[in-house]
């Protein structure tokens, strides 16, 4: 795993490897400078025949754009200099580099930018904590039609804690972070603006303990945990799963789930109906055999058949609970009934959430071993938010519950996954791809996370290789169509080419 910084784990990182003595704030800046540059020289088409303008501004960040545009200079590319502020000519940095008079020019206000040439982005850095205003803001909006930007660690106007925009902002191409990626990079606009990112080793002090801080999964980390089977296994060592889904106008919920379910291979699987919808479900999950629980002809459960399905229960070495069940008049009621008697780990999705959401069970009655899978909206209706905060700030408004949980995975769905493993430990997922942005991809990820628990991966284990597989159908869907049209179904014949190629990442 990657680790990921926030702004205060990247100043206190700066702060250990310059009073460690492990390297001095002047040699982290010129590994900092030196490495911006030879980026360019190696990954800039043709760099020695195109025109590059280095802004610097305030702090550190405009001290590594002034040390880049020293190295270009020194590596034969073309390269100016544009101060934010005469005073920063004061800086020690003039002094020991030699900057060419003829290269260095100080912003004002006739100043235009060319959009034909390549700009180095060391404006703000990761210190940015007010809203861009006066020259800076002056500068960035008129940068607004250049699309040749370099960023230094974060592109100018994002805040990195939550990717969110202080007024205006640059958006690269390519953004240069250094020792490790930040949190704005896989949220918000951070996001979206960050372009191509790419780490570059400056000499930070190595962490000894990575736990204490946020992990980015990588495609390793879920080959290295995929569900392994013996020779002689058969359809029961590979799980008994049973499915609490589906109703009436949400079939297709349960039947995505339950076939993503099988596709990643599940031994045996149950599907609890109502069982006026027998017929449907008959026809479209052909492997699964279904157990129809009296509905009245509804279409959906009720109080009355909570004896029946308690029943079912039991066989199952596992459950998936929650895509596609209706919210009718007292659903919750039926629904806490049966979750707090459930003892088999669970993966608990969509509907499922209504008992927490109007507080008729507590998350101390689910089972230890639960996956929950909320978005945002219903994250923020879990937990009684403001969606708009869990929007702006998603990891302070995960690290909010994370007690409430008491070791109940947490997977907040977005385009980057927020994990909070049983540990209370923080995980992201950002190797997916936008189109899976459609109704009924989560019903897909329910039944890969309960197939992957019921051929017995532990709940932590689950969410790396659930979320992973999940993303990975998605790429792969991309790179085999390179199209828009991504619905739920398409993923399902992905599944086993996802799972091919953790093999080969294994």
């Amino acid at each position: 795993m990657i680790t990921v910084f926030s702004q205060k784990d990247a100043f206190a990182l700066d702060e250990l490897t310059i009073t460690s003595k492990h390297s001095t704030e002047r040699e982290l800046m010129d590994n900092a400078g030196r490495s911006i540059a030879q980026f360019i020289v190696e990954t800039i088409e043709d760099p020695f025949n195109q025109k590059f303008i280095v802004l610097s501004g305030p702090g550190n960040n405009g001290g590594d754009a002034i040390i880049s545009h020293y190295y270009l200079n020194l590596y034969g590319v073309q390269s100016e200099l544009l101060l934010l502020n005469e005073k920063q000519k004061q800086s020690w940095i003039f002094k020991q580099y030699s900057i060419d008079a003829d290269t260095l020019g100080i912003y004002s206000d006739e100043c235009r930018f060319n959009p034909e040439y390549w700009y180095v982005d060391g404006i703000f850095g990761i210190g940015l904590k007010r809203t861009v205003e006066g020259r800076y803001k002056d500068v960035i909006d008129k940068l607004s039609d250049c699309p040749n930007m370099i960023a230094i660690d974060i592109p100018s106007g994002i805040y990195c804690d939550t990717g969110t925009i202080a007024g205006t902002n640059l958006q690269a191409e390519y953004t240069l972070t250094m020792g490790h990626p930040k949190l704005a990079h896989f949220f918000n606009e951070g996001l979206e603006y960050s372009g191509d990112l790419h780490v570059l080793d400056i000499g930070f002090k190595q962490l000894s303990k990575t736990q204490d801080y946020i992990q980015l999964i990588e495609p390793e980390d879920a080959g290295n945990i995929s569900p392994v089977h013996s020779e002689n296994s058969h359809k029961y060592s590979r799980g008994k799963l049973i499915s609490i889904a589906g109703a009436s106008g949400y079939t297709g919920a349960c039947i995505l789930a339950v076939q993503a379910a099988g596709k990643t291979g599940a031994g045996i699987i149950k599907a609890i109906i109502p069982e006026s919808l027998n017929s449907i479900f008959e026809t479209a999950l052909i492997e699964t055999i279904t157990i129809p629980i009296p509905d009245n002809n509804s279409g959906y459960f009720s109080l009355e058949n909570t004896a029946d399905i308690l029943k079912e229960v039991q066989w199952a070495d596992a459950i998936l609970f929650g895509p596609g069940l209706a919210a009718g008049k007292k659903s919750a009621e039926w629904m806490a009934d049966i979750l707090k008697k459930i003892q088999q780990p669970l993966v608990l999705d969509a509907s499922g959430f209504l008992p927490l959401i109007e507080k008729k069970i507590q998350f101390g009655d689910l089972p230890p071993e639960t996956i929950l899978t909320p978005h945002y909206a219903e994250f923020s209706r879990i937990f009684n938010m403001d969606v708009k905060k869990v929007w702006e700030d998603p990891i302070s408004a995960v690290r909010e519950i994370i007690s409430i949980l008491g070791g109940r995975v947490l997977i907040l769905k977005g385009a980057t996954n927020i994990i909070v493993t049983s540990q209370g430990e923080l995980l992201l997922m950002n190797y997916g791809t936008p189109l899976l942005a459609t109704a009924g991809t989560g019903d897909v990820l329910s039944g890969i996370l309960a197939s992957a628990v019921v051929q017995g991966l532990s709940v932590d284990d689950a969410a790396i290789f659930g979320t992973y597989l999940h993303a990975e159908c998605g790429n792969q869907y991309e790179e085999i169509t390179s199209i828009m049209g991504l619905t739920a179904t398409d993923l399902l014949p992905m599944i086993p080419y996802a799972l091919e190629s953790l093999i080969y990442v294994h």
